[in-house]
């Protein structure tokens, strides 16, 4: 695999873990994916704003993004 394409898959992995992570933050204070959506987009998060409206990509029991080639 090119190192491109790992690279790629890395950062997509990291981008998933992070979602999550805003997506429990959000559930923390009590909002709504859509709530949180809406004030996420309102300050100009609009990447994640979309993302946490999809379902999970990343399964939260693990340590974290595996990131090595």
């Amino acid at each position: 695999m090119s190192k491109e394409l790992q690279f790629i898959k890395g950062v997509d992995k990291l981008h998933a873990f992070y979602t999550e992570n805003v997506r429990m933050l959000a559930h923390a204070y009590d909002l709504t994916d859509e709530d949180a959506a809406r004030i996420l987009d309102r300050f100009d998060f609009r990447n994640v704003a979309r993302s946490i409206l999809h379902p999970p990509r990343v399964d939260l029991m693990e340590q974290g993004p595996d990131l090595a080639p």
